[in-house]
């Protein structure tokens, strides 16, 4: 007996393991009415066997749990916990397991070196739109200038006074300027002079444009002649030279900037030139240029206009020529009628130093009455050729000045009235200046 009942035990335990793994359910009657289905736990993993029975110590997911009673009644699923697999308990595929957000590794951190003014990091970004500057964008160009290509783009460097300097305030007083130069009387025929000329400049904005204002110069000179003495004087002429002669004057100078390659030099310049003996109308002169700019390159410049003197020899000459800095150490000037190559040389200390060599038309004309009450009032030139070697230097505080030695040849005194005229031997010459 004891073996039958042992036997009985036995299949009854193989059938519910063998109804178990096959998706059989047992219904029992609830109180509330329907049926209700309950799944015993277990802890077999399909396809897994120890012994031919589950274990919940071996390396098994954790173990997946059927459905709760209702209290309503009817079939509820709970949700599975399990891996994926089909469920033993439904017949069909259990619901994948929720998959945890992926992590991901921030970029690396750019640590190669940032050139001097570059924004480290990618260019910033407004909606679809990246906000990167054009290659040819000139962050110091005025205000709606643009950025033009220039004709001869292999040339780089800027002439000088033409450079943008964007944002710069103009002070009032642009320099003030004393200068002095000495003519030797020497030779034959002597005729000597002493020029002292001071000046100051006002620098006010025109048109709204700080980077080409508006260049406003009042300034005095005085002149001491000394001579004539040698050779044929003419007569008239020693009669009506003075032994000194002045400059009241006020000048203006504008360098517009129509486009980026053209645009003009313009000076002009009012005064009494005379030896303030007696006012007349012929003590009045006027004097200027006016040169037309065009800027093949950021470097290089053709000029070309008229240079007016209101001498009695010459009124007007024609100017012409060149600008050419192929470097930012040499500048060649070939400008007529004033020449000018200049060379840098090493500084000294916070002192910039230039060597150049220079020419020009030289001399002036004047008003001249010996006696105010003997006679009309006259006019009198000097003219002569000058060429001359310089140094001139310039400072951090902004404190510059010149020195330079020449020659002056093609010497002359002319007389208005009789043209009468005298020619002083070749003389050298000094000057120095200096500007604050």
């Amino acid at each position: 007996m004891r073996a039958t009942v042992c036997l009985v035990l036995m299949l009854l335990g193989v059938t519910l393991s063998w109804a178990s793994a096959h998706g059989y359910q047992t219904q029992f009657p609830t109180p509330i009415g329907g049926s209700q289905t309950v799944s015993p736990p277990s802890y077999s993993v399909p396809g897994s066997t120890a012994g031919g029975m589950g274990t919940p110590y071996g390396a098994s997911p954790a173990p997946t749990y059927g459905a709760a009673p209702s209290p309503l009644g009817g079939p509820t699923t709970a949700p599975s916990y399990g891996t994926g697999t089909t469920s033993p308990f439904s017949g069909g595929a259990a619901p994948s397991a929720t998959t945890a957000p992926s992590l991901t590794a921030p970029p690396p951190l750019d640590m190669s070196p940032v050139t001097p003014g570059q924004v480290p990091g990618p260019p910033p970004s407004y909606g679809s739109v990246v906000d990167t500057p054009p290659p040819n964008w000139d962050p110091y160009a005025p205000p709606g200038t643009g950025s033009t290509a220039p004709v001869l783009p292999q040339d780089y460097y800027p002439p000088p006074g033409t450079t943008p300097e964007s944002g710069k305030l103009q002070r009032l007083i642009d320099e003030i300027r004393l200068d002095y130069v000495m003519l030797a009387p020497r030779g034959s025929k002597k005729f000597g002079t002493n020029d002292l000329d001071l000046s100051a400049s006002l620098a006010l904005p025109f048109f709204y444009n700080q980077e080409t204002p508006l260049l406003i110069t009042p300034g005095f000179a005085f002149h001491w002649w000394e001579g004539p003495v040698g050779g044929n004087v003419p007569p008239g002429l020693l009669e009506r030279l003075p032994p000194r002669v002045y400059d009241a004057y006020l000048g203006a100078a504008w360098n517009p900037r129509i486009t980026p390659q053209l645009g003009a030099d313009l000076a002009f310049r009012v005064g009494v030139y005379s030896d303030f003996q007696k006012w007349s109308i012929e003590s009045l002169r006027y004097t200027g240029q006016g040169l037309l700019v065009l800027s093949l390159s950021p470097s290089f410049q053709v000029k070309g206009g008229i240079v007016y003197y209101d001498r009695v020899r010459i009124k007007m000459l024609p100017a012409a020529g060149i600008v050419w800095i192929p470097s930012p150490e040499t500048e060649f000037s070939l400008v007529f009628p004033y020449p000018r190559v200049s060379r840098r040389l090493p500084n000294f200390g916070n002192t910039e130093w230039w060597l150049y060599c220079r020419g020009e038309y030289g001399g002036g004309s004047w008003a001249v009455q010996p006696d105010k009450m003997a006679g009309p009032v006259d006019q009198i030139d000097y003219n002569d050729i000058r060429v001359a070697l310089g140094l001139e230097f310039d400072r951090m505080d902004k404190i510059a000045g010149l020195v330079e030695v020449g020659t002056a040849f093609e010497r002359e005194l002319l007389l208005r009235s009789t043209h009468e005229k005298y020619s002083p031997s070749t003389t050298i010459f000094l000057r120095a200046g200096l500007i604050r």
